[in-house]
């Protein structure tokens, strides 16, 4: 068996037949709140929830035989979202366990404090407790993790920091995903899932000292998720939120405020971002990518900033079949360029195309070097294009890399492989968490005027418009460097 497996307990389970997938038999039969489950929602594309049958097995998927090898199609193993029963079955339950999670809370941008956190909840309490004073609480929304700190509003010191992982991600791993969930009526289920989370962490949060205010940050659909809106309006064209401004509301009787974003694709988060590193406040012209699930950029200075954000998919977040974080995998593509397992077009070489690339106690497979293959690509294209569009290649005075991605990603080897422009190599700072960031900025500052500037001078730009994006996103998906003529 591929990957490493999980039990649930030390017995095989007996499923009966039923219509559906055998994943919603689990679901309905245990607790799966906790994330154990796939990270697809059901929809065959992690490949993580791995069962065995022991004998009369269903014929194999289309996902089954992306995943799974042949070896292990014979010897009854399939994806539970996929299989469905054809009789009573007895079935191991195989799901690949889920690697610690790095859930980046330190920034370039404001102290912090990083940590690992191993499926779902951890904390690093910074200080003995404290009596009730001039407390507050930043709060970062991510599709994929929350991270949360209690801060001292006159110092910004960081009393204490909760991070854990965003636990709607039962119901897939992006955000397209969850707007579907809530157009099928979990919408209410999705938000008690991460109001229960954030109000765990604020009690934990309560052991060092009371906030008197919280400040939260994430992307549109995040925050449509958590106050309750409409999402409809986000998952078709023209991707209208239902509101986008500052929004007020209460967590554990305290008073929250959600910050504005700019659109549906360009959300808190990156308002946060952008304000934390000081972007809208310098003349010189600055570039900021944080890449994620999704992969959020704008061009700009203090006036005016062009905005966009593409779909990454799970590629940066690791979240593919070889369970190997996303800067990892930056570093083993170009590895295997520079070793010719692979050539410029991402195609992996024999045996390697058959057997995947074994190294360190990974193996990466053809669809591994895919996924990442269009994840560089769609961010490459955004990026050339804003760049393009302001005119500004030549005049990027510094990049800002956001998020975990951004963090520990080696800039050079993501050169080489044409993640990044060749011409801004020298120019990258690895800025960690600044929606973070921005939400502790704010909770000590609360420059209002400073954030309604922002929203002012920028403009969104949806790439699905632009005529020019579908010949950009072809010619950045070949692994080399990107060198302007």
């Amino acid at each position: 068996m591929t990957g490493r497996k999980i039990s649930l307990c030390d017995k095989v389970y007996h499923f009966r037949k039923e219509k559906g997938s055998l994943f919603h038999q689990i679901l309905a039969a245990r607790d799966t709140v906790n994330g154990k489950f796939g990270s697809c929602g059901g929809r065959g594309a992690c490949g993580k929830c791995r069962v065995r049958f022991l004998k009369d097995a269903p014929l194999p998927s289309f996902a089954d035989r992306k995943f799974l090898t042949p070896q292990e199609l014979r010897e009854g193993y399939r994806l539970a979202c996929t299989a469905r029963p054809t009789m009573d079955c007895d079935v191991e339950i195989c799901f690949i366990q889920e690697k610690k999670a790095e859930i980046v809370t330190i920034s370039e941008a404001g102290k912090g404090t990083p940590e690992t956190i191993e499926k779902g909840r951890g904390k690093l309490p910074q200080s003995e407790p404290r009596a009730p004073g001039h407390l507050f609480c930043s709060v970062d929304i991510g599709t994929t993790t929350v991270a949360m700190q209690l801060v001292e509003k006159e110092t910004g010191r960081i009393l204490y920091t909760c991070a854990f992982q965003n636990p709607q991600r039962v119901y897939g791993v992006d955000v397209l995903a969850r707007i579907t969930a809530a157009q099928e009526g979990k919408g209410s289920l999705l938000r008690e899932l991460l109001l229960r989370e954030l109000e765990k962490g604020l009690k934990e949060l309560e052991t060092v000292g009371r906030p008197e205010q919280v400040v939260l940050a994430g992307n549109t659909t995040m925050g449509h998720l958590l106050l309750g809106y409409p999402v409809e309006s986000l998952g078709k064209a023209p991707f209208t939120p239902y509101h986008i401004g500052s929004s007020a509301f209460r967590l554990l009787d305290i008073p929250a405020l959600f910050l504005p974003g700019v659109s549906a694709f360009i959300g808190a988060d990156i308002v946060a971002g952008i304000y934390a590193c000081g972007m809208a406040e310098r003349e010189e012209l600055s570039l900021f990518i944080d890449l994620g699930t999704n992969g959020e950029m704008a061009v700009g200075n203090r006036d005016g900033l062009l905005c966009t954000a593409t779909a990454a998919g799970s590629a940066f977040e690791g979240d593919v079949s070889s369970q190997v974080i996303g800067t990892d995998m930056v570093s083993l593509a170009d590895e295997m360029l520079k070793n010719g397992i692979m050539d410029e077009t991402g195609l992996m070489d024999e045996p390697w195309f058959t057997e995947g690339y074994g190294t360190k106690g990974i193996r990466i497979r053809q669809q591994d070097i895919r996924s990442l293959q269009m994840a560089k690509a769609a961010v490459c294209a955004g990026a050339g294009i804003l760049l393009e569009r302001m005119g500004a290649w030549d005049k990027i005075d510094r990049v800002y890399l956001a998020g975990g991605f951004g963090y520990y990603l080696d800039v050079d080897k993501a050169a080489d492989i044409g993640l990044i422009p060749d011409v801004l190599r020298g120019r990258c700072r690895a800025m960690g968490n600044t929606s973070l960031a921005g939400a502790r900025r704010y909770g000590m500052r609360e420059e209002k005027e400073k954030l309604e500037r922002i929203i002012q001078i920028s403009q969104s730009l949806n790439l699905a418009r632009q005529p020019e994006f579908e010949a950009c996103y072809i010619d950045a998906m070949a692994f080399r460097r990107i060198c302007l003529q």
